[in-house]
């Protein structure tokens, strides 16, 4: 990394601190609302600005390398970015938490990997799947595998994106762990571009420790988890992915889990309150006591994956 790269950076750094103030005095209007069922401790959340995660999905595409894969791996995060805006707007002005229908945000999800899918092969991208000790060509079949994955991730971090500071930390060192393999392999575009998101990912975590000043809202959720997805797809590094996400894994199971046990029993409950943070929540935990917690357990797993790969 050059001098010139090291002065962009930080001049990237001292944007996103100049954005993100400027963003919560401007953007008042738009405010979060909690869901009418959450946690009584949350109600107090009302009004919180939200869409934070617009800035560091755009500020970085200002700052980034451009090259094939990039290129693609941004297309990604900010088609599902876009789809969070629109899902964010709708919750901002019905002053309801419920957002674009599922079934709307499936179908662009399949167009978004569809057409990602499509310049995928086009590039001749490996379409061998490496899970483990697994390896196998699957051809046509590895869309499938990119579209299951975009929406599996996208949607386990919105699900941990429920406490402040906790999505946006987690992701921080999930993002380090993708920067060492970036490293490793000498994807050098990649690693920038890592380092270029995290950079404003960093201001945005320090805005949004508790007490929030603001909340990244679906469109960080969303194009985060499709970001970290397509990133480890064009990093060849899918078992890394897994390992590295399974605190956001553990906490999508959670919900799974819940809603079959509410059926299985007609109207018992396995956990206080899913996804899995809300749980401890309603346990007595303070909210930065979680985000230690799940910190100090996300840490673990990058450096096992680590050093395991």
């Amino acid at each position: 990394m050059n001098g010139l790269e090291i002065i962009k950076l930080l001049a990237l750094s001292l944007l996103s601190v100049f954005l993100y103030s400027v963003y919560v005095k401007g953007f008042k209007r738009l405010s979060q609302t909690e869901r009418t069922l959450g946690l009584d401790s949350h109600k107090k959340k009302n009004g919180t600005i939200t869409m934070g995660g617009i800035i560091f999905l755009v500020l970085p595409l200002f700052f980034v390398p451009y090259s094939k894969t990039t290129t693609m791996i941004l297309f990604a995060t900010l088609g599902f970015g876009i789809l969070g805006v629109v899902d964010d707007l709708l919750i901002v002005i019905l002053k309801k938490n419920d957002g674009l229908p599922a079934v709307v945000k499936i179908l662009v999800e399949i167009l978004i990997a569809g057409v990602l899918f499509f310049f995928y092969l086009k590039d001749n991208n490996s379409t061998t799947l490496e899970l483990f000790q697994f390896k196998i060509d699957i051809k046509w079949f590895f869309g499938l595998v990119i579209l299951w994955l975009m929406l599996a991730s996208s949607n386990a971090w919105n699900l941990m994106d429920g406490v402040d500071g906790l999505c946006a930390g987690c992701s921080l060192v999930f993002g380090i762990g993708l920067m060492l393999i970036a490293y490793k392999e000498q994807k050098v575009d990649i690693l920038y571009m890592l380092i270029a998101l995290h950079i404003t990912l960093f201001v945005f975590w320090c805005f949004n420790l508790p007490k929030a000043f603001l909340f990244m809202g679906d469109v960080g959720a969303l194009g985060l988890g499709a970001f970290y997805a397509i990133t480890s797809i064009y990093l060849n590094s899918l078992t890394a992915f897994v390992l590295m996400a399974g605190l956001f894994i553990f906490e999508t199971l959670s919900v799974i889990l819940q809603v079959f046990y509410f059926k299985k029993t007609k109207g018992k409950r396995l956990f206080k309150m899913a996804p899995f943070h809300h749980h401890l929540e309603a346990s007595g935990f303070k909210e930065l006591q979680i985000d230690l917690i799940f910190y100090i357990i996300q840490i673990v797993l990058v450096i096992l994956t680590i050093c395991l790969l």
